[in-house]
């Protein structure tokens, strides 16, 4: 822009624009002169600035003084150039690297003619002619009261909201890890630690150098002290602390809740994304703007100090603690298939026709079914299987991923789509089943031998014979070497090796599978016992509405049925299965862990569909004193 380009907005003569910015406009008129200095104004023609003063024009510039160690510093400017242009104001930014460098810029910015100043100081700064207009930013509340109009929010704070939602979510062992000097971080959780009568210990804390510094000590030394959550000062820390994790098979937030302070969008593409308290940056320097134009506009101090509040950007990351939730680790090696439920008065025989009342399409599967079981009950489960690499397959994964279980066995198979299974169910909540494997006749050996750190970990296996015969015998095998106990679901229609049945620890067949196993006319306890000196050393017939039968060393005891009216059977013994198994990893002896699993499977039933109609913790633990006091009856039967 030029006198020229002046001269053309304003319709005159280069002379004229001239002679207005000279003071040499006595021949000039009044309108010309002040159409001139109009658009002067309006293109903030800087290089005559001196002129234009004499005449009260101000520029349409502000100044922004940034510390290059703030850690908001990006998101500063952003959010200033943004808000300055939305008042019709450009921004000249500095950057500085002490507050002692912050007058010097200041004076440089004011021979640029800026109108105002932002400054990122804890410190009034002299500002010349501009000391009526500048407005003050800061992550801190320790600033001078002689800086007359502030905008801040507190680091403080942030951490310290960072670590509740953490106790909040049940954690006491909860570490923080942060950069070198910055000690808010540090303040604000020791805060919430004290509050919350929680005494941290110096091993859950680690002041960093560098990133480089933390993954490789910093991470280790507080995941060694087996903390269940991390304080990490920013998300840089937060991913650091992921990719250290990940190499560890560590799973968010299964075994390690994490939440970061201050918000980024890589955070929210980590693994299910992760929590984070967003710094209130933005708005930060919309009210800063907003305050230094009106000063800048109305020729006066404005006297404020205003506080601004952090958020919660809520993702997956945070969980209730798995000591305080979760047993030992489950892993489940099963079929995965969507189900097609088809309702009808009674179950069609071969040659007739009927109407169906209603159909419901839901995820299932026995091996995805009995993970969800057991992710909803608060059990740390592994799933291994084979989905069809279709939109079926992923709604399965994600669905599952939801009710927090973990996929590292999970592959994606492009020859073959999702297994299905078409449920006939009738009035009495009977059903019969007819599958399709799908994807799931491609899970292999090589899948569970890749998985082998999943076994030596885990306490138990889910196993199920919807899959291919060879990889339940490998499985077998695999999880003795490894001391994992199996829990077994037969199915009607495949039969077990008898030299198999002594690597089965928990066999829960229904009546009809019980006899599938063991044909002729004997009655089913002596069935049970047929089996048990096979080797099996738990056998566990569930009964639908009556209960179930246990046969092992030391019990041959019935029990009862809850009586809850059924509607939908299909996921009942799912739901029994998935159960039991949560209880006994989390300790509880074999006739509690049944009881559970009895009231567990009551509620399943009550509703239609398997996956949806499985009971998270809070619907079973309802009936948490009917459960004890049904056990404590059974053990003093057997005293």
């Amino acid at each position: 822009m030029n006198i020229r380009d002046i001269a053309k907005l304003a319709g005159v003569s280069p002379s004229t624009v001239s002679k207005v910015m000279n003071g040499k406009d006595r021949d000039i008129s009044e309108e010309t002169k002040k159409k001139v200095l109009q658009v002067i104004e309006e293109e903030n023609y800087v290089p005559y600035f001196r002129f234009l003063e004499k005449d009260g024009i101000k520029s349409r510039l502000i100044g922004l003084i940034v510390k290059r160690k703030n850690r908001e510093r990006e998101n500063i400017v952003l959010a200033a150039e943004q808000s300055a242009k939305e008042k019709g104001y450009g921004i000249v930014i500095g950057y500085v690297d002490s507050e002692d460098e912050i007058e010097d810029l200041a004076e440089e910015m004011a021979k640029k003619k800026v109108s105002g100043l932002l400054v990122d100081s804890t410190k009034r700064i002299n500002g010349g002619r501009l000391g009526n207009a500048i407005v003050y930013i800061n992550e801190t509340k320790e600033f001078e009261e002689k800086e007359k109009t502030v905008v801040y929010y507190r680091m403080s704070e942030a951490s310290k909201l960072a670590t509740e939602q953490l106790l909040n979510a049940g954690h006491q062992k909860i570490a923080c890890i942060f950069c070198e000097g910055d000690k808010s971080i540090l303040n604000g959780y020791r805060l919430a630690m004290q509050s919350a009568g929680q005494k941290e210990q110096p091993v859950w804390i680690y002041e960093g150098k560098s990133n480089g510094e933390i993954e490789k000590y910093g991470i280790q030394q507080v995941l060694s002290e087996n903390v269940t959550a991390v304080v990490c000062g920013t998300p840089e820390i937060a991913c650091c602390v992921c990719k250290v994790i990940e190499r560890s098979r560590t799973a968010i937030p299964n075994e390690l809740s994490l939440i970061s302070v201050g918000d980024d969008k890589i955070l929210s593409l980590i693994g299910c994304g992760i929590t984070a308290i967003r710094l209130p940056s933005e708005k930060m320097m919309a009210a800063a703007v907003e305050y230094l134009t009106e000063m800048i506009q109305d020729e006066k101090q404005i006297e404020v100090a205003r506080r601004l509040q952090s958020t919660v950007s809520e993702r997956e990351s945070i969980m209730e603690p798995a000591q305080g939730k979760q047993g030992e680790p489950i892993v489940i090696v099963g079929s995965m298939n969507m189900d097609v439920t088809i309702e009808g008065a009674r179950i069609p025989v071969a040659g007739e026709t009927q109407r169906a009342n209603r159909v419901y399409i839901y995820a299932g599967g026995k091996g995805a079914n009995q993970a969800v079981g057991v992710g909803k009950l608060g059990g740390q489960v592994y799933m291994i299987g084979c989905l069809g690499n279709d939109m079926e397959g992923k709604q399965i994964y994600a669905g599952l991923l939801e009710n927090q279980v973990r996929m590292d066995g999970v592959l994606f198979d492009s020859a073959f789509p999702t297994g299905k299974a078409y449920i006939n169910v009738d009035e009495q909540g009977e059903s019969s089943i007819v599958i399709y494997p799908g994807a799931n006749k491609k899970l292999n050996i090589n899948q569970i031998r890749r998985c082998k750190y999943l076994f030596e970990k885990a306490k138990y296996c889910l196993l199920s014979l919807e899959i291919p015969e060879v990889v339940v015998e490998y499985t077998l095998k695999f999880c003795r070497q490894n001391h994992t106990e199996v829990i077994l679901k037969p199915s009607p229609s495949d039969e077990i090796k008898e030299e198999l049945l002594s690597e089965i620890t928990y066999l829960v067949p229904n009546e009809k599978e019980l006899h599938t196993l063991v044909p002729g006319d004997k009655g089913l306890e002596e069935k049970a016992e047929i089996l048990r000196r096979k080797g099996i050393k738990n056998v566990i017939v569930t009964l639908g509405s009556k209960g179930c039968y246990l046969r092992n060393d030391e019990f041959s005891i019935y029990f009862e049925g809850t009586g809850f009216e059924p509607v939908d059977t299909t996921g009942g013994a799912d739901a029994f299965i998935s159960a039991m198994t949560v209880y006994l990893s989390e300790g509880k002896d074999l006739l509690h862990a049944i009881e559970f699993a009895i009231y567990a499977s009551g509620i399943s039933v009550t509703r239609y569909g398997v996956q949806p109609a499985l009971p998270d913790r809070k619907a079973v633990d309802i009936y948490e004193d009917e459960i004890h006091s049904k056990y404590d009856e059974k053990r003093k039967e057997w005293k």
